[in-house]
């Protein structure tokens, strides 16, 4: 069949052919989702206007979606039971861990220990230099915690807003002695703390996450570190449709926290350096296949790229490169359209009279993109062309 399917008759721009590059456009397609710029830590004595500002920087806001998530939970491992010490340390402090309690607090240091965080156990006669700095903080701020049954996605302004300062208390609070002075818990070790208190709700963080995420690792950078991950974890909750503990269950964490599976996604992206698979495929991967196909050449008309042979089109991308339209026979298009819509959808109502249908790219697999690039090639060159294509 030969396509009658070019809609819209607007002059072209040649762009690029199949025998080489005539000229090139930028392109609008495959931009990323790393936004911002680093953020830099407030000196000592700022005002509050100052490091509130300071809260809006952040820096590499790589914010997840249902997919990336799910990719980094089967890179993460795919664990479905607690790792051995979150266990041990559930098991000798529950229902939930209380650190006016001595055995509470000697569990809370084994486990930071066993998370990499190598604070000092005192040899018997020495002080108990953690011990008593954790019951002074816990007396001192566990009123200002969120409900041990509240989540990430629910914590309001006013509790991120204490919690930046429950924080620095707690990083601050001395953990060890020694000959050349003495140690703080520090942020790290803090916010882990902070998790095992309040799994739930609280994101544990890593050096590289805080200083790439928030370009410091103080009381403001952790209320922005809340901020971030609460507004990644409404967004998550929004695309999923369903509670957090239905979204976990397919996720394949059952038991776990939204607060947890972003930490794990933070890790593996700022700490690992890892990058989540592409999802569909991109205004790159249709110039790359229309391209090699011969007599096909590229052109612009009003932002819009499109491949054509001769004068028949028989690929157009949407400005924003999104979407991708294509010759398709127009008696048949109904029937692709029900089959997934989430894939393919009518064009618009000027152009219904040709043999052309539209799909969005992010829902396509490469062997899909392909075999509709080439079919439609195939709706505009003679029969003697098409036949050179294997």
């Amino acid at each position: 069949m030969r396509a009658d399917c070019t809609p819209g008759g607007e002059r072209e721009v040649p762009i690029r052919s199949a025998g080489g590059v005539i000229r090139s456009a930028p392109s609008r397609g495959g931009s990323s989702v790393v936004r911002g710029t680093p953020g830099r830590p407030a000196a000592r004595g700022r005002s509050g206007d100052d490091a509130r500002a300071r809260e809006g920087l952040g820096s590499c806001r790589v914010e997840p979606d249902l997919a990336s998530l799910r990719a980094a939970v089967a890179e993460f491992g795919g664990f479905d039971q607690p790792e051995r010490s979150w266990a041990v340390l559930t098991a000798a402090t529950g229902p939930s861990i209380d650190l006016g309690v001595p055995a509470h607090r000697d569990a809370v240091h084994v486990w930071l220990n066993a998370w990499g965080c190598r604070i000092r156990t005192p040899r018997p006669g020495e002080p108990r230099v953690l011990d008593t700095g954790l019951a002074a903080w816990w007396a001192e701020w566990r009123d200002d915690l969120p409900d041990p049954a509240a989540r990430l996605a629910q914590l309001t302004d006013d509790e991120v807003e204490r919690l930046g300062e429950c924080f620095a208390a707690l990083s601050a609070t001395e953990a060890a002695r020694h000959g050349r002075g003495t140690r703080t818990l520090g942020p790290t070790a803090a916010s882990k703390l902070l998790f095992a208190l309040r799994p739930n709700s609280l994101p544990p963080w890593d050096n590289l996450i805080a200083q790439r995420l928030h370009g410091a690792r103080d009381g403001v950078a952790y209320r922005a570190h809340l901020r971030v991950t609460r507004g990644w974890a409404v967004g998550l909750l929004a695309e999923a449709g369903v509670p957090e503990p239905e979204l976990l269950d397919a996720l394949g964490r059952p038991g776990r926290s939204l607060a947890k599976v972003i930490d794990e996604y933070c890790y593996l992206v700022f700490t690992r350096g890892w990058t989540a698979p592409r999802a569909g495929v991109t205004a790159d991967d249709v110039r790359r296949i229309a391209s090699a196909l011969p007599r096909t050449e590229e052109r612009v008309v009003r932002d819009q790229v499109r491949f054509r042979v001769g004068r028949l089109v028989y690929l157009a991308l949407s400005p924003d490169e999104e979407t991708m339209g294509f010759a398709f026979p127009k008696e048949e298009r109904e029937a692709l359209i029900a089959s997934a819509p989430h894939r393919f959808h009518a064009p618009t109502r000027s152009d219904m009279r040709f043999n052309w249908v539209c799909a969005t790219l992010s829902e396509l697999t490469v062997d899909e993109l392909e075999e509709l690039v080439v079919d439609a090639w195939r709706m505009c060159v003679p029969k003697s062309v098409a036949r050179t294509l294997s």
